[in-house]
């Protein structure tokens, strides 16, 4: 082999031994994200993945995000069309008044019994009901306060997040991800590659 044979040999060995080095080196860095799962200790030092070390903080982070920038309760009220709500209660309404109005006043006024027409009973349920269909958006109001006060969003959010195990959380990021975190090894390989072609020709050239 000559002397131009065995350069172009050495510059193609160190573009390779690069970017294998470029791309290994990302895969571990992406595969230690994940893993391993509990700490080692390696005498001198101990390892643990990004995600199971700091699963709590990370939790957390989401959790706020969501909380903060994303949803909150009054969202999540402020979404209830409110035509729905009055036909939601408007049904419950009839179908308590419908089963228990007669019983209750008769219960509570036994002389009710003597005069109390269906008719009549008609218009109590009509009143009833009127009632508290005109005070939806008061009681929507005081729910959303309940609800604001007693619901604690990113408590719920930690609590879920810290419920995964750990093997999903890596599946669900690697699914979502799959197609960025195999550019980042190649882009590892290419740059791996890059400088290999740099360390040639500066041993060869200068």
């Amino acid at each position: 082999m000559g002397e131009y044979g065995k350069m172009i040999l050495k510059c193609f060995l160190l573009v390779l031994i690069g970017a294998l080095i470029g791309w290994i080196t990302n895969f571990i860095a992406i595969k230690m994200l994940f893993r391993p799962y509990k700490e080692v200790n390696l005498i001198f030092f101990k390892i643990q993945g990004l995600l199971p070390k700091r699963r709590n903080e990370i939790g957390n982070s989401i959790a706020e995000v969501v909380n903060n920038e994303l949803v909150s309760i009054k969202d999540i009220i402020s979404k209830i069309s409110s035509e729905d709500i009055e036909e939601n209660i408007g049904a419950v309404v009839d179908r308590i008044l419908e089963s228990r109005l007669k019983e209750e006043i008769i219960k509570n006024f036994p002389m009710a019994a003597f005069f109390l027409s269906e008719s009549m009973l008609d218009k109590i349920r009509n009143i009833i009901k009127q009632s508290i269909l005109e005070n939806k958006d008061e009681m929507m109001t005081v729910f959303a306060e309940y609800l604001e006060s007693k619901v604690d969003i990113k408590s719920i959010i930690v609590e879920k997040v810290n419920a995964f195990s750990l093997e999903k959380i890596e599946e669900i990021i690697i699914t979502l991800a799959k197609k960025e975190l195999k550019h980042i090894e190649y882009i590892g390989a290419v740059l791996g590659g890059v400088i290999g072609l740099v360390q040639f020709a500066v041993v060869t050239f200068i």
